[in-house]
């Protein structure tokens, strides 16, 4: 068993103590919630969702090998080179597929098995709009490869053609605001795959 199991069991175990020798007027539960509270954790969820599609029409794919430095801020930014736009034509309906994959580094965190965790979240946007698992914790270790994926339906007006912009950005979440944290992407790849 890996040092880092080892130390999330005894985390759990320690947890479960407290929740099993709190009474129901204790003010026990209350402590235990706040401390684990988890921004990567508590956004809100959309449920279920269908995002059907048929024939596929195009396929346009970015890729990067060059490491792309990250760094704490404190705001979502743009990945730079991460951007596929797509022409709809007039009158038509489409269906986006969007798949992000990259290995991914986050550095600087004292530990990173103890929750709630410093992470890096990645997210997808159309037109600027962020679309899919948008709160997604694309990395909290030192080195490992992640993907996500999106789907939204778009259209083109009857008179004109439309281009979409899809693109994908990045923000390094440091939870206890107590680390200088710095983060990796790199062979990232941005596929977004256009059906009818």
């Amino acid at each position: 068993m890996s040092k880092r199991t080892v130390a999330v069991l005894a985390a759990l175990t320690a947890i479960l103590a407290v929740g099993i020798g709190a009474t129901p007027g204790s003010a026990a539960p209350t402590r235990l919630a706040a401390a684990v509270e988890d921004r990567s954790l508590d956004a809100p969820t959309v449920g279920l969702t269908a995002c059907n599609g048929g024939v596929q029409e195009a396929s346009y794919v970015r890729m990067q090998d060059v490491p792309t430095g990250l760094a704490e801020n404190g705001a979502f930014l743009p990945l730079p080179g991460a951007t596929v736009p797509v022409n709809i034509p007039a009158g038509d309906s489409d269906q986006l597929v969007i798949i992000f994959s990259a290995e991914a580094r986050l550095q600087g965190q004292a530990l990173t098995y103890v929750a709630p965790m410093d992470f890096l979240q990645v997210r997808i946007l159309v037109n600027g709009v962020a679309i899919g698992p948008n709160d997604l914790t694309f990395t909290t270790g030192a080195g490992e490869s992640d993907a996500t994926q999106a789907c939204r339906r778009v259209t083109a007006p009857a008179a004109a053609a439309m281009v979409y912009t899809v693109t994908v950005e990045y923000l390094i979440v440091d939870q206890g605001a107590n680390n200088a944290l710095t983060g990796v992407l790199d062979d990232w790849t941005l596929n977004v795959q256009v059906s009818n």
